[in-house]
């Protein structure tokens, strides 16, 4: 007995009343045999007093036990004292059996059956077929009662492995899921953490299921408290035990999973109509402290079948022999089923299927299903103990052409189809229709086999030979974590194998010795040149124990099954490495279109880094990369339905495209629209192509004939941007939506707007009609998406649960489900016929973009903000695949020359503030929750250490970049603020929103002091006039518009552009403006009477950023073509263009070298005579120095890339695409030798 066991005891003999806290401190210090001094002295009490207090708990303890209890005795008494009631329980339950089993017969006139309408719902999870159930009649009838009668909150199925604890409460659910309304069966074999159960659970259980998902765990558990409240509910938890740590007191949780004892507090003593029942080997305390006869907490502790039923399993497996020798045989494994199973299978093998034969041989004598299976697996061959292995690890049934390629070396399929066989016969694997898996208790027994003999090999630091027979044979043959397993397979293996291994592992080694330790076993393991999967394993364990790879060498090896996904591995050697079946990052960003082909074998996703990628689903290989180029955002892919290799996407730079998926080459550039593509679409039959912009209209487009595609008309109607379209199943006719708020309904063949729905309150995200053609979705950002009925055009369903923008929605194949995706993180499963939420799905660490339904409705894939793409299944919610990401584009920039600092704000939500004299990040700036869109340094007049950024989140944040604390988020924008700007004497701040509002905010108090709403669309720029009297602000509008700063009056509107408006200047005295935009050019205006002066062209796509030099004679333009222009502002010339990014060049600004001509460490002086440097920034990641006077860069920086100066000459198992991809995460090929 442990000490909580001792207190729960306590608790029951007191019939229930608490310990006073000096009682309390008595008891567990007397249990560890402190005297009254020691404990006066550890928690400050007069020893005479405990003492005292002492004799009285003992005499309570006394007249509750009914004999004399003792400071010395007490532990012993109440051990007796737990025995006796334990006995006195069972045998009254035993008498009782048969009146239970009477009554439970008559519970159908007791409890009326639940209604079997659609309102009550099961879940059987991954329950076991329970069809040749045998016995258990009397602990049924007993389970029944306790639930049915006595509405027990809370029963314990409690025993030993194989004892039949999961069939018993499979076929206990099956008899009594008509007395309840949910039903949900649940395995915990792989530990799964408790948000992850509850989150589940409340999907299934809660009465609202499509309202938001809490995410804490006090909060999930609160709601799965409403819900059983709500309804009366079934949950069974199998194999409980999982959640315990091994090698400690029993009941002990593992680290992190203590949070389960609440579950088990709250349900086992809160009030609520609804039952939980646990299977178990070991009793949890919160059990033992709140189980009694008449308690609603409830413990059947499930001794072995009684000699009737084990004999007729054994009669069943084929066996003779005498009623004594069955009898021997049974109570020689004390009835326990599975135990039975193995050893009849031995006993027909070994003995002819002779019991005597068996009992002669005197192997009687096994203690528990332990030493059974030990005996067993010993027996097995070479090739039969690996399948076994191999089955455990991949932790979910398997077929034998998976297993044939897991096992190293090679195996013939004959061989191994006949090994098979041999283990299905021996009871030691199942069969099932997904392949061959193990029962939970052989799975756990050949995992801790599996963790104790890694762990042997790699604390074993005897030498060992190259000639041996099988040095470190564990490490060589099995993977302890499959990269190329699904994602939630993937996280058991991490979770039950790798964790394991890697605490017992730090135990014996500091890091630096690990890595000592692992050095010398690859030398041992590249000696041997062998295939295996011992480099890969150790890789994955240093990557587990987060140690730094930095500078590591793996020349030379066969790394397999390596996820380096998530690593740096800066300066690693692969040269002649084999990195086959290993993971590695991709090189997109965020994730903002996914489409299936329509045979559902490719995955076309598109992203914010211009990349299109064309992936195998079943592989999970990539086919083909396609680059956009000069567009920064692809906000569109789809396939073609007729021509399969025929792929569309569209982006920021106004530009449709045609691909050839075979090939990777771009068939037709399409152009017309003058601002953004968001949607293209294909017609049904895949002759026309259609497509929504910011402009405001609708294209049509011929594309029978690819490479002659053309537009047929444009559709005008919209008052805002498209952001989405779709045709009807029969191709007649075209929806959209807009930022306008409404859908709008086209006919294809006349271009005539012939209905216009209204019901949103906010921009229509995304549009999809039904495959059957009764329904239009809707998703909005007003959170909500509604169900339009085409025939009568009104909204019958508005569905709410998302607590953000909803950016997609698309129906099943077979138009029963709608799935949604949001900014909230989440996806979403509706049932159409009841606008239920049927399931929440989780995974994704940032805003989803897109969600799209496989051709076959049983997958979903995904993608989103946090770089990812997520294939899910439609069944279960799991993720059995992510492509991860890598790409971190530098948005803003800002200098503060005095400091020789530059502040760059990034795709991954950071700011990096540099050193521009080394090149060196100072620091890191944390604390946004999307991409950083601008920077702005306070003025030096200000003396204050400030910085300002803007985010996609929605937040402006002001920061002391001396200390990189944050001092004040500034909130309002209800979308991105693309840009901020203090004013000349740092006061105030100016920012502009994708909202179309300009704010004018205090820097001192953070307050709001000024709202201006003039604007039509998105605000992308903004600035003060160098007098601040005036604000500029140019947008998505394409107008320039003029402000009073005082009075936040719009005092003139300039119209001139013909796409939005990126950047604004002042310049000749402040006396006119200089423009760029989407349009390519850049226009000179007059502020006072409005009128464009001149206009420079040249570029051959967008400006999005102006700068001027210092002397005011030249203006530097930079655009999403890639290049930087500077211009002679006298002439109108252009006078240099600087090439060298590799992707949009999206800000600029002037430095003048005379700040720098004192630190003369700055080599990059050296190489140019100009009074001013030019810095660019790109969407290539990089921050380029260039002469002015000669056009050339003379400085580069770049933040480091995942793999930055790792080595993959002559690297074997790499694809063409891989090799390019590790090259653009920063990989080459070069010797390492010259490094």
């Amino acid at each position: 007995m442990i000490l909580e066991e001792a207190l729960a005891v306590v608790t029951q003999a007191l019939n229930h009343q608490r310990l006073t806290k000096v009682q309390n401190i008595i008891f567990r210090q007397a249990w560890e045999g402190k005297s009254y001094i020691e404990m006066g002295v550890a928690f400050g009490y007069d020893p005479a007093y405990l003492k005292d207090e002492g004799a009285k708990l003992w005499q309570l303890l006394s007249q509750a036990c009914g004999t004399k209890v003792t400071k010395i005795n007490f532990p012993t008494v109440l051990a007796q004292y737990a025995e006796a009631q334990q006995a006195q329980a069972q045998q009254a339950e035993a008498n009782q059996a048969e009146a239970n089993q009477a009554e439970a017969q008559q519970e159908q006139s007791i409890l009326p059956e639940i209604s079997t309408d659609s309102s009550r719902r099961i879940d059987w999870g991954e329950a076991i077929n329970v069809s040749s159930f045998l016995g258990r009649e009397t602990e049924l009838a007993t389970l029944k009662y306790w639930l049915l009668q006595n509405h027990c909150r809370l029963a314990t199925i409690l025993g030993m492995g194989g004892m039949g604890k999961t069939a018993l409460s499979v076929k206990l659910a099956q008899q009594v899921q008509f007395r309840f309304e949910r039903v949900i069966w649940r395995s915990l074999r792989d530990a799964p953490p408790l948000t992850e159960l509850l989150t589940t659970l409340i999907q299934f259980l809660a009465p609202d299921p499509d309202s938001t998902l809490p995410v804490t765990e006090t909060t999930q558990l609160a709601y799965l408290m409403d819900a059983l409240r709500a309804n009366r509910c079934l949950l069974i938890l199998d194999n409980y035990e999982a959640l315990f740590q091994a090698g400690q007191q029993t009941g002990t949780y593992r680290q992190g999973y203590e949070g389960y004892r609440e579950l088990l507090q709250r349900i086992g003593q809160g009030q609520h109509q609804s039952s939980l029942v646990l299977t178990s080997r070991e009793k949890p305390t919160v059990v033992a402290a709140l189980q009694g006869e008449n308690m609603p907490v409830r413990v059947l502790n499930l001794a072995g079948l009684p000699q009737a039923d084990a004999a007729r399993l054994l009669q069943a497996k084929g066996l003779s022999g005498s009623a004594a020798q069955v009898t021997s045989l049974v109570q020689s494994y004390q009835g326990n089923p599975l135990a039975l199973m193995i050893t009849a299978t031995s006993i027909q093998d070994l003995c002819g299927g002779r019991i005597d034969t068996f009992l002669q041989q005197q192997t009687t004598v096994f203690n528990g299903v332990r030493n059974l299976l030990q005996q067993q697996i010993n027996r097995l061959s070479e090739l039969e103990t690996k399948i076994m292995y191999w089955i455990a690890i991949n932790r979910e049934a398997v077929t034998v052409q998976e297993l044939q390629a897991d096992l190293a070396p090679f195996v013939p399929m004959s061989r191994l189809l006949e090994a098979v066989e041999s283990l299905y016969w021996r009871s030691l694997i199942e069969k099932s229709d997904d392949g061959f898996t193990q029962q939970p208790v052989i799975m756990e027994y050949m995992t801790e086999q599996l963790i104790e003999g890694i762990c042997q090999e790699i604390l074993d630091t005897k030498t060992h030979s190259a000639t041996e027979p099988h040095p470190f044979a564990f490490l060589k043959n099995y993977a302890l974590l499959k990269a190329s397993a699904k994602d939630y397979i993937r996280d058991s293996q991490a979770r039950l194998i790798l964790e394991p291994i890697a605490q017992q592992i730090s135990i014996q080694f500091s890091p630096q010795e690990l890595l000592e330790r692992v050095n010398h076993l690859l030398s041992h393991i590249r000696q041997t040149n062998a295939s295996n999967y011992a480099a890969g394993n150790l890789i994955n364990l240093l990557a587990h124990l987060r140690i730094d790879l930095t500078g590591a060498d793996f020349s030379r090896l066969k790394i397999w099954q390596a996820d380096l996904s998530n690593l740096n591995l800066h300066h690693v050697n692969f040269t002649q490495a084999d990195l086959s079946k290993s993971i590695f990052a991709e090189t997109f960003g965020g994730i903002l279109a996914t489409a299936f082909s329509l045979d559902g074998t490719l995955l076309a996703t598109s992203d914010s880094n211009g990349g299109i990628q064309v992936w195998q689903v079943g592989t999970g290989q990539r086919l083909v990369a396609l680059t956009e180029g000069r567009a920064p955002w692809v906000w569109s892919v789809a396939f073609n339905p007729t021509q399969p290799n025929l792929l569309a996407s569209c982006s920021d730079d106004t530009y449709i495209k045609l691909w050839n998926v075979e090939t990777g080459k771009c068939l037709r550039v399409l152009s017309g629209h003058t601002s953004s593509v968001h949607m293209v679409a294909f017609s049904p039959n895949g002759q026309l192509l259609a497509s929504g912009s910011e402009d405001g209209t609708i294209k049509l487009w011929q594309v029978s004939e690819p490479s002659a595609a053309s537009c047929i008309a444009t559709l005008e109607g919209h008052q805002g941007w498209v952001w989405s379209i779709a045709f009807s199943p029969d191709g007649q006719t075209l929806v959209s939506g807009s930022v306008d708020q409404t859908l709008k309904l086209w006919n294809v063949a006349t271009g005539i707007c012939e209905q216009t729905w209204i019901g949103h309150t906010d921009w229509i995200k995304s549009v999809a009609f039904s495959p059957d053609g009764k329904w239009i979705a809707s998703g909005s950002t007003d959170r909500t998406i509604k169900l339009w009925q085409i025939e009568t055009g009104q909204c019958l369903k508005t569905l709410q649960g998302h607590q953000d923008t909803v950016t997609a929605v698309a129906f099943s194949p077979a138009s029963q489900q709608l799935v949604s995706s949001s900014y909230d993180q989440t996806i979403k499963l509706w049932q159409i016929s009841s606008g239920e939420c049927t399931r929440t799905i989780q995974g994704h660490s940032n805003r989803v973009w897109w969600v799209t339904f496989s051709p076959d409705g049983q997958s979903l894939a995904s993608g989103g903000d946090d770089h990812a793409v997520r294939v899910w299944d439609i069944h279960t919610g799991r993720c059995s695949k992510t492509w991860k990401g890598h790409t971190n584009g530098i948005l803003c920039l800002a200098a503060h020359t005095t400091q020789h600092l530059l502040a760059s704000g990034h795709e991954d939500e950071t700011i990096q503030l540099w050193d521009i004299q080394t090149g060196e990040i100072l620091r890191t700036l944390r604390g946004h929750t999307h991409r950083v869109w601008s920077v702005a340094f306070a003025p030096q007049s200000l003396a204050q250490p400030l910085l300002a950024s803007s985010s996609g989140d929605r937040t402006v944040k002001l920061w002391n970049w001396q200390t990189g604390q944050c001092l004040n988020t500034l909130r309002g924008h209800t979308s991105w603020v693309w840009t901020v700007t203090f004013s000349p004497d740092g006061k105030r701040l100016v920012s502009s929103s994708v909202d179309g509002l300009v704010k004018l905010w205090d820097t001192q108090t953070g307050k709001c002091i000024e709202t201006l709403q003039e604007h039509k669309a998105a605000v992308v720029r903004t600035i003060f006039s160098p007098d601040e009297r005036t604000l500029i602000s140019g947008g998505f509008d394409q107008t320039i518009k003029i402000w009073d700063s005082a009075t936040g009056t719009c005092l003139r509107t300039l119209e001139g552009h013909q796409g939005t408006v990126w950047s604004v200047l002042f310049w000749a005295q402040n006396q006119q403006l200089i423009s760029g935009s989407f349009d390519q050019t850049i226009k000179f205006w007059d502020i006072k009477t409005g009128q464009c002066l001149r206009t420079l062209t040249g570029h051959q796509a967008a400006i999005v950023s102006l700068a001027l030099s210092a002397d005011r004679h030249y203006l530097a333009s930079s655009s999403f073509d890639q290049t930087i222009k500077l211009w002679d502002l006298e002439t109108g010339e252009c006078v240099r263009t600087f090439a060298g990014h590799t992707g949009i060049v999206t800000s600029i600004i002037f430095f003048p070298t005379v700040d720098l001509q004192n630190q003369t460490d700055l080599a990059l002086l050296s190489e140019t005579d100009a009074s001013e440097l030019l810095i660019s920034i790109s969407y290539d990641e990089t921050i380029k120095f260039w002469d002015t006077t000669t056009g050339t860069c003379i400085h580069s920086m770049q933040t480091p890339r995942p793999y930055e100066g790792m080595t993959i000459t002559r690297a074997t198992g790499l694809t063409e695409a891989q090799r390019a991809t590790l090259k653009a995460l920063g990989a080459s090929e070069a010797d390492p030798h010259f490094h």
